[in-house]
């Protein structure tokens, strides 16, 4: 039984691909050659090749799926195709030896189990274990793994698990197994777990029997199957799209939920898949991040493993760029959807104070979101600024909308070091379009054009933040400090790019003015949060806004710069009050005075 087999991959597959050709052509000549016999009769002049082609195309046929088995097999056992010559032992000489072992070492597993259901003794499963370790050194086969799931059924295979599980707790089935258990599991139900994964990766799994058993099995089996082989990341995802689409009382809170422990195991091993299923499952990120659900794991250290696993599918050049983008798509629409849990109702005390809004999720999230902020200022533009249409975002950022995505930076805005990291980054962005290099008053019409793209993208960013920035959890002051910061920023464009003073003593009297005004703008923002005055958000929106204005204007004049005309005035005040007004008023008001 057996035999040593070395494959050159790449030929392999050209030769398979070749034999495919070659059956098609056969396959398309050979009704209208038969028929043209069959009515010649008798008359027929050419030899008598139809025999011989039947022959023709079975040998192909026969080639075709014996080369197939025999790559499926071999990329089970050698980890990486690779090129050049792969060699290994084969435990079956052929598909259909693997497929009639298969269905005897079924057989006696069935037998086992029987036996077992009626002692119900550890005797009695020491011989079901007994016969499933039989075909250990047999899974890697997947002509055999698929061969021995058909025979035993969905019912027996799911039966096999539950047996095992049963006295592992009361909550085993539906909440999962522990670490401890996970890898005692293995020793026992390894051959099993094995089996489902290879014929499933080989694509030899009936898809009614996977779709029976996936849709009829309790998550804690489905978690126990994939930690205890090596899934594929179509398997890993499906079991994980079971286990995140369970309402939240379904995982409650009367003992951890390890099968969220498994998924974060089975993730950190393949970071990709996880940002797969990010991607193409637009639940999954509202699944798996709800702030109840990653509260009450009760699992240790579960956030920090959650962060770190989010981390290496979503950092900068993990996977695939446009896979990755998509995974952001549904994770800034998921959490940021209106009447998001993440921001408001019963849990938020909780999760802001020692939960999800101090957590290393959000953490993680800010740091690898950063590099998306041109495209958050363009969802902005679109909304803010529709005529500027070479502006609006790419797909797939084109379905981000501004306001799931200004509460999704609200979410991180919570967390006041998640906070300064978008700060941090929003000003990088700003600084490194160097608007400077376009003068809003210039001649050439490119060259304004530019100023008006450069400052709406910036601003942009800064609308997001500004909506966001309505739910940090920070002190009336420090919030009143950062608002005053953001405000700053179009007088900081103004005064240092567009009027340099070369004029030491100038400069520092400019900069001690732009602190001053930066204090007026303070003070405005904490009067109205302390109630100290009756203006209303607008108004106050309103007097920052003018104080800009009057600031740049007096500026300038201190300064002997060229006066603003009634056109540059208005234009000023439009880059102002267009661009910051309406978020700075609904951040006031959402944070309320």
């Amino acid at each position: 039984m057996g035999e040593f087999v070395g494959i050159d991959p790449g030929g392999a597959e050209r030769l398979m691909h070749q034999l495919a050709i070659g059956k098609n052509m056969l396959g398309q000549i050979r009704p209208g050659l038969e028929a043209a016999i069959a009515e010649a009769g008798a008359s027929w002049t050419g030899p008598p090749g139809v025999s011989a082609m039947h022959r023709s195309w079975a040998f192909f046929d026969d080639t075709q799926r014996d080369l197939k088995w025999r790559m499926d097999t071999l990329r089970q056992l050698v980890p990486s195709s690779g090129n050049g010559l792969l060699s290994v032992f084969f435990t079956f000489d052929s598909e259909a030896e693997a497929a009639r072992q298969a269905k005897a070492d079924a057989a006696l597993i069935t037998a086992a189990l029987k036996k077992h259901d009626v002692e119900n003794s550890v005797s009695s499963w020491r011989k079901v274990a007994e016969a499933l370790a039989g075909s250990k050194e047999k899974v890697t086969d997947p002509a055999y793994a698929a061969s021995l799931l058909t025979a035993l059924g969905p019912d027996k295979f799911r039966a096999l698990f539950m047996q095992w599980m049963k006295d592992k707790g009361p909550a085993a089935l539906e909440k999962g197994l522990p670490p401890a258990a996970r890898l005692q599991g293995r020793e026992a139900l390894g051959p099993l777990a094995d089996a489902y994964a290879n014929a499933e990766r080989a694509g030899r799994l009936d898809p009614d029997w996977q779709q029976r058993f996936m849709e009829t099995t309790d998550p804690g089996v489905l978690t126990a199957l994939v930690t205890m082989s090596k899934p594929s990341s179509t398997l890993l995802n499906r079991v994980a799209s079971r286990v995140l689409g369970r309402s939240l009382a379904a995982d409650g809170t009367t003992s951890p939920n390890w099968n969220l422990d498994a998924l974060v195991e089975a993730y950190s091993a393949n970071p990709e898949a996880l940002q797969t299923l990010l991607a193409e499952n637009k639940d999954a990120a509202s699944g798996l991040l709800h702030p109840v659900r990653v509260m009450q794991t009760g699992v240790p250290n579960y956030e920090e493993r959650l962060a770190d696993v989010l981390d290496k599918a979503l950092r900068p050049g993990a996977g695939d760029d446009r896979t990755r983008e998509r995974a952001w798509i549904n994770i800034i629409n998921g959490m940021g959807a209106e009447g998001t849990p993440w921001l408001g109702g019963q849990w938020i005390q909780r999760v802001v104070g020692d939960g999800f809004g101090g957590s290393p999720v959000t953490r993680v999230l800010a740091k690898n979101v950063t590099p998306y902020l041109d495209e958050f200022a363009r969802v902005q533009v679109k909304e803010s600024s529709p005529k500027l249409r070479k502006l609006y975002p790419d797909p797939p950022w084109n379905g981000l909308g501004a306001d799931n995505t200004g509460r999704f930076l609200g979410v991180l805005m919570q967390d006041k070091a998640a906070a300064d990291t978008l700060l941090k980054a929003w000003h990088a962005y700003t600084v490194n379009m160097d608007i400077g290099r376009f003068h809003p008053y210039d001649s050439d019409e490119q060259v304004r054009a530019r100023f008006v793209a450069m400052s709406a993208l910036s601003g942009g960013a800064a609308n997001l933040l500004l909506r966001g920035s309505a739910h940090a959890e920070w002190s009336d002051d420090e919030y009143a400090e950062w608002l005053a910061g953001v405000m700053l920023m179009p007088v900081d464009w103004l005064s240092n790019k567009y009027w340099p003073i070369d004029d030491p003593s100038a400069a520092t009297a400019r900069d001690r003015g732009q602190d001053d005004l930066k204090d007026s703008m303070k003070k405005m923002i904490t009067d109205y949060l302390d109630g100290k005055t009756s203006a209303t958000a607008e108004t106050v929106a309103g007097d920052i806004v003018d104080l800009q204005n009057r600031w740049v204007t007096e500026s300038l004049a201190q300064h002997r710069q060229k006066p603003l005309t009634d056109e540059d005035q208005d234009m000023i005040d439009k880059a102002f009050r267009g661009r910051l007004y309406k978020s700075l008023v609904d951040a006031l008001q959402t944070r309320g005075g």
